[in-house]
Order: C-alpha cells, then sequence, then structure tokens
C-alpha cells in the first residue's frame, strides 16, 4: 500500500508573546485537525509513523516544538510546560485553527496535558501517550543528572559523548543509571535510527534542555485531576513511563486513565479517543509570512518533492540567489545571504538531498546541472524570472551552468571560492576526498567526519597531511563554524559525496570560455580556494577578481555595486 504524503511547511507568528518566530510542521491526511506533539529532544519526524497509521482519520498536523527541529526556540533559558502549551495555540493561531484534538507523546504528551488544564477552550480531546508523573525526589534527580549542559569541542568529543548518551538512553531509564533496576528490557535501535536521534538533538543543541526540564518540573497530576476537557492519559505496555500510571489517583470526570497495549494497538486507542472529541476539519496550508529583517524559512515544490528556503523580501529590485556549496545548505551560508538585506530580496535554497531539502533528483546520477535545474524550477514556482547569482564553492559551478542554460533568468553572477583545479589535482580530489561515512555502533564515524571537516581548513586538499599540504593562510577552525559543517554532513548523508563527485567532473574551464553574463570572481584570504580563484582570473581576465571581506556579512555592501551596474 502506498504511503500518504507527508509535506513540510513553516508557520510565522509575528506578534506573539515571544517575538517573531517561526514553526516547522509536518502535515497530512485530510479531514478533522489533530496537533501532534514529539518527545524531546526529537522533531516531527518522531511523528511519521502515527501520521502514516492515522492520516485515514485525521488531517494530522505534527510541528516541531520551539527549539526543536526547525523551529524558532522561545529565547529563554528556561521554561514551563504551560509555556510550551501557550507556544502551540500561538501555532494554532498562525494556521487559523480554533480548536483541535491534541495528542503528545512522552515531553508532548506532558503538554498535551498541559493544554487541557490550562487552555480547554482550544481542545476538543487531549491525549498524552507516555506520562510523567514523579515524586519530589525523582524530580530532583531528574533535573540534577539528566541534562547535562551541551556544548561543542575543538577536538570534537561532544559527538561521541551525544552519541554515548543517546545509545544509553535505550538501555537504562534513566539514561545515566546503570544497575539491573534501571535496565531496559528493549532492543537497541541500528545506528541508521540512533544516527536520526543524534541529529535531531545536534539541532536542537543545549536549548535540548529547556523542554525537558519543562516535562521533567510539570506536576503533571494537577492537569489529571482538574481538566475539564476529555484528557486520556495512556503507554503502550513497552514504554518505560507505563509504570507510572498507576500514580495517576482522583482524577477528574473527564481525565481517563487507561494502560495500551502494543505501540500500534495504543495509537488505535487514542485515535478512537480523540475521533470522539469531534475536532473540526483542518485549514487549508496557508503560505507563509515573512519576518523583517531576517531570511525566513520557507519551502516550495517542484517535481520530485520540496526543497526548503530562507528568503527575505523587505527591499525592491531584482532577487539575489545566494547558493551553498556540497554538504551546506541555506543555514551555513544565512550570514551571505542576510548580507544582502535591504539592498535587495534574497533566497537561499537547500540543493536537493541536502539540508532540509527532499532529494528531488531521485536514485540517478547526480550532476551540477540537475542541482541548476532544481534551482530553475524552485526559482520558477516562486515567481522569479530573473536575478543575480552568488554561489561559493560548489555553489559557483551550479551558477555557472544556469548562466548558461538559463541566460535570459540570470542577469550577473558572482563566482565565489570557484572550484578551478587542474587535470592531477581533480584526479585526486575523486579518489580521496568523499570517503564513505556510515554509522557504526560504537560512534567512530562522528570523530572521522570531524576531523575531516577541520582539515579541510588546515591542509590542501584535506587527506593531505603532509608539509605540502599545509594551508598557509588565517586559520579558519573555530569550532562552532566545524560543528555546523559537520551536522551539514550528516543531513546529506549519500548527497554530499555525490554532489562533489559532480563538481569535481564539471567542465568548468569550458563554461568560463563561454561564459556571457557579466561575472566577478571573489574570495576572502582565508579560503583555501583563494589561489584557485586568482588562478581561474588569470586564465580569463577579462573576469575581475576582488578579494573579500573575511566576515560573509560584509560581503553584500562590497557585491551590490556590481550587481546594480
Amino acid at each position: 500500500m502506498a504511503k500518504p504524503e507527508i509535506t513540510r511547511h513553516f508557520a510565522t507568528i509575528t506578534d506573539g508573546r515571544w517575538g517573531a518566530r517561526q514553526v516547522h510542521y509536518r502535515r497530512c491526511g485530510s479531514g478533522p485537525a489533530v496537533i501532534m506533539l514529539h518527545q524531546s529532544p526529537l522533531s516531527s519526524l518522531d511523528m511519521i509513523h502515527t501520521m502514516r497509521r492515522w492520516h485515514k482519520h485525521f488531517t494530522c498536523i505534527a510541528p516541531d516544538t520551539p527549539g526543536f527541529g526547525l523551529s524558532d526556540p522561545l529565547g529563554v533559558a528556561a521554561a514551563e510546560t504551560v509555556d510550551f502549551a501557550e507556544a502551540v495555540t500561538e501555532f494554532m493561531d498562525a494556521l487559523g485553527i480554533g480548536r483541535a484534538a491534541i495528542y503528545g507523546f512522552h515531553t508532548g504528551a506532558m503538554i498535551a496535558g498541559a493544554m487541557a488544564l490550562a487552555f480547554p477552550q482550544r481542545v476538543t480531546a487531549a491525549a498524552a501517550n507516555g506520562y510523567v508523573v514523579l515524586d519530589e525526589n525523582e524530580r530532583a534527580d531528574l533535573v540534577a543528572n539528566y541534562l547535562p549542559p551541551f556544548r561543542p569541542e575543538w577536538d570534537g568529543s561532544h559527538l561521541t559523548w551525544s552519541w554515548a548518551r543517546m545509545r544509553e538512553q535505550t538501555i537504562f531509564f534513566p539514561w545515566y543509571a546503570k544497575s539491573q533496576a534501571e535496565r531496559l528490557p528493549n532492543s537497541v535501535p541500528d545506528p541508521q535510527t540512533l544516527q536520526a536521534a543524534l541529529l535531531d538533538l545536534l539541532r536542537a543543541g543545549d536549548h535540548y534542555r529547556v523542554g525537558y526540564r519543562a516535562a521533567f518540573t510539570m506536576r503533571g497530576e494537577l492537569a489529571t485531576r482538574h481538566a475539564t476537557v476529555p484528557l486520556l492519559v495512556t503507554a503502550a505496555k513497552t514504554d518505560v513511563l507505563a509504570t507510572q500510571l498507576p500514580r495517576l489517583r482522583n482524577c477528574s470526570r473527564t481525565t481517563s486513565v487507561i494502560a495500551g497495549g502494543s505501540v500500534d494497538e495504543t495509537l488505535d486507542l487514542v485515535r478512537d479517543f480523540l475521533k470522539r472529541g469531534k475536532p473540526a476539519a483542518a485549514p487549508a496550508v496557508a503560505a507563509t509570512a515573512g519576518i523583517a529583517g531576517r531570511a525566513w524559512n520557507d519551502t516550495v515544490r517542484i517535481p520530485g518533492g520540496q526543497l526548503r528556503l530562507r528568503r527575505n523580501l523587505d527591499a525592491p529590485g531584482r532577487p539575489v540567489v545566494v547558493q551553498h556549496d556540497a554538504a551546506g545548505s541555506s543555514d551555513i551560508i544565512r550570514p551571505l545571504a542576510e548580507s544582502f538585506i535591504g539592498h535587495r530580496p534574497v533566497i537561499a535554497i537547500d540543493l536537493p538531498g541536502h539540508g532540509e531539502s527532499d532529494n528531488t533528483l531521485g536514485s540517478g546520477r547526480v550532476t551540477v546541472a540537475g542541482h541548476a535545474r532544481a534551482v530553475q524550477q524552485a526559482l520558477r514556482a516562486l515567481g522569479v524570472d530573473q536575478y543575480d547569482f552568488v554561489g561559493t564553492w560548489g555553489g559557483a559551478l551550479v551558477g555557472l551552468e544556469l548562466a548558461t542554460t538559463a541566460r535570459s533568468a540570470l542577469r550577473r553572477l558572482v563566482l565565489a571560492d570557484l572550484m578551478y583545479f587542474d587535470a592531477p589535482t581533480l584526479a585526486r580530489l575523486r579518489k580521496h576526498y568523499t570517503p564513505r561515512i556510515e554509522p557504526d555502533w560504537y560512534g567512530g564515524h562522528l570523530l572521522h567526519t570531524w576531523h575531516m571537516i577541520r582539515d579541510q581548513s588546515l591542509f590542501w586538499p584535506w587527506f593531505d597531511r603532509s608539509s605540502q599540504g599545509v594551508i598557509h593562510q588565517p586559520v579558519n577552525v573555530a569550532t562552532e563554524m566545524v560543528h555546523r559543517r559537520v551536522i551539514e554532513v550528516f543531513k546529506a548523508p549519500e548527497m554530499w559525496r555525490a554532489a562533489y563527485q559532480a563538481h569535481f567532473a564539471y567542465p568548468v574551464k569550458a563554461r568560463l570560455r563561454a561564459l556571457k553574463v557579466p561575472a566577478m570572481l571573489v574570495a576572502p584570504d582565508w579560503d583555501p580556494n583563494l589561489a584557485h580563484t586568482r588562478n581561474a582570473h588569470r586564465d580569463f581576465p577579462h573576469i575581475p577578481f576582488r578579494r573579500m571581506p573575511a566576515s560573509w556579512r560584509d560581503w553584500g555592501r562590497e557585491l551590490i555595486a556590481f550587481l546594480d551596474a
């Protein structure tokens, strides 16, 4: 049986309690609206199985709660579950939903309970699957030990710690307790499943503690005692929190505490309970509203799926498309994109299979032409018929291809840090630059990736760690930068390799020779491609070269005169 289509969207809250923020959410199905709230430290990805099971009964709307997945955080160091519940009501307002059924799992279950208690006017029925009911000693122990700070370290050790912590969570509860009493009877997930969970933890960063702490500090029994709307509290028999159901006593007349069966039997129990609440049908998906002064998130549909993008429409004029490289995304180049705010509209698109975009290219051979075609399809879908283009590294090659295939649309081209190599170098790069990195049980792939990315700023090529490979330019190994780029590799586990190989096979010299669009070559001092970009200018002196400031945030004012000419 075919799987239901699950689409991804962003809702913008412009005047909420926590200021302007965006909420990423997944949606599928039709009919009555159910809001589905995930566990910490994961994202709405955790709701995929439930959405597929319920799509014939509900319009399933699963947001990333604030600070998780792709949703903006609330901007506070600590929050209560009622704050997360209020954030859900703001999300519902943004979607035009007055009342809905609410479903939550683990941390999401606590938010569902908080909504039933604090915002009954927004709830037709609430179901809490896996509910935390703690005494004061248990609560103090969890708050003190469950949530150590998350801090990226220069040597990548935070990655191996995070991997071990996520793995241990499937073996003990709480994860830091190491006795038979806390031993879980369940199977440890395979490395690919653990990797997906780790990636969600990395997306959340240190904010993971805010959501968890809110769940642990909530007095869950208050909701079950005082709720005035239908509230179901349950847990599958394999859930570690199933043992806490008997702690719920003196419940309100609208609260039901029912033990579940298997995972799917429990979901069916919840489904039938929520249907009896008769939630109204969900409204159609609305266009994403913008946020002034920043590059805000949106999605665009093209053949094969959806692409994520960032854009800003504050200024008039021809849009500037800013394009990332292999193993990158619009998150990485956000400072560069935002440097054009106030000068021009700006658009930064996650290439297929990168960042948060679907792999719209399918399983066939990946080419620069394929990526360029996807970008052009996205721009047409956005109603953009003319644009300027700023591409970095391999993203510059996408621009070079568009200058050939979409010449009437692309007006001016900036080639930043151009991948301009001779034949022997390209042969070495094809052979060594993109090793296969696969998750293993013990997390060794994490340090492999960390040092590969870090060494890209220390040696050229990164795998030549001899004295001949030393980069004699300003060092750029800031821990936060390396951490962000490692995350991008994890987001594109296969595409980053295929994209680099496509870049190495691209006929750069032939395209430069045929270039008719006004273009400029640029690079900052810290970039290893500075010399190669200069070589391109040497061979094609009619294309001017400019050295750029160290910070991408300063590039817009440097380039706008060329783009406006």
